[in-house]
């Protein structure tokens, strides 16, 4: 009886404890700020928001008004951490590559590069325009990046076969530099550019408005159930292509389900909130040093603390230095260099 016990209590403490911190972070992230509201009137704020009288609430109180104002900014931060830590989880998975995260791969510079590109031809009217954009940049510095990592991996052996994951980081390098170059030049040569793009040189959760939200929420959700139903899948082609062609998945077909949903999730979120790097890395990392009772349970609490992380990040950002602010896309940065100089001293990562 102990034995089937302890398993079970620990698949539910894996998720119950980042839906904890998740939620305390929510109500955290909705009631401390520049100006700070009591417990008391974040309750009957959001009592009147989803009763539908929010219009009069933030008539009737500057903190009820205030509390609200939080709302589109906190579901941002719980859309926008998800996305990013399944993404960077389903990228690891489906590469085999411990170091695989949107940010980190030049993704988020793709994305970037391609709505500097709209903004200058002024296609960047709607959320829903803006993703489309970011998919089409996404997948394009995604193409790029295995097409460099896996030219330099035939250069440096003599054969073909999968790059390896430092091929992958100096490849998306190289392709962050490329993208943020032209990035760069496009800033400077066009006015119209330079005034609109500001907005997107850093990740940010404080634009996103509820429509954006719901409109961007579906495409999240849907990337992130992919994930899920691949989880016995990713098992699989860890051990190998071979051994996965043996035990009835086809690896080809799961890849290309795992890198179209991150390249989805990672639109979204780079549409949503801007470029934010590093909890695709970080996230998985952390949660796999624990073992994680099912690759379905780590996918769950991979979205559960990608979430909290990110709420923390801006929380803290908020706070430190109020009633000014510090970016999300910085404090995640300042989290994650330390992680990333830690894994490339690992003497297990291969060429």
């Amino acid at each position: 009886m102990t034995r089937t016990r302890r398993p079970t209590a620990r698949r539910v403490l894996f998720a119950a404890v980042p839906l904890a911190v998740l939620l305390a972070l929510a109500g955290a992230s909705v009631a401390l700020g520049a100006r700070s509201v009591e417990g008391t009137v974040v309750l009957t704020a959001l009592r009147s928001l989803l009763t539908g009288h929010g219009a009069e609430a933030i008539a009737a109180s500057v903190d009820q008004a205030a509390v609200i104002d939080r709302v589109p900014r906190v579901l941002t931060g719980i859309l926008v951490g998800s996305a990013l830590a399944v993404s960077g989880l389903a990228m690891q998975g489906a590469t085999r590559n411990p170091l695989g995260d949107p940010g980190l791969l030049g993704l988020g510079a793709g994305a970037s590069l391609a709505m500097a590109l709209g903004i200058g031809l002024g296609l960047t009217g709607s959320v829903l325009v803006v993703m489309g954009l970011a998919i089409a940049g996404t997948l394009g510095a995604a193409v790029l990046v295995y097409a460099a990592a896996s030219a330099a991996t035939r250069m440096s052996s003599g054969a073909g076969g999968a790059p390896g994951p430092l091929s992958l980081v100096l490849a998306g390098a190289a392709v962050s530099a490329g993208a943020g170059a032209v990035t760069s030049a496009l800033i400077i040569a066009i006015p119209q550019v330079q005034d609109r793009f500001r907005f997107w040189s850093i990740g940010t959760l404080a634009r996103s408005s509820m429509a954006d939200v719901g409109a961007l929420a579906g495409v999240i959700v849907l990337g992130i159930a992919a994930v899920l139903l691949s989880a016995p899948g990713m098992d699989a082609i860890a051990l190998g292509d071979d051994m996965a062609h043996g035990l009835g998945t086809r690896p080809e077909r799961l890849r290309a389900v795992l890198l179209g949903a991150t390249v989805l999730m990672t639109a979204a979120a780079t549409a949503l909130a801007g470029p934010v790097s590093f909890v695709g890395l970080m996230v998985p990392h952390m949660l796999r040093r624990l073992r994680p009772p099912s690759t379905r349970l780590l996918v769950i609490a991979t979205a559960l603390w990608g979430a909290a992380l990110v709420l923390a990040a801006d929380l803290i950002g908020r706070l430190v230095i109020a009633p000014q602010e510090i970016h999300i896309g910085v404090t995640t940065i300042l989290l994650g260099v330390p992680l990333m100089l830690v894994l490339l001293r690992r003497k297990s990562m291969t060429l």
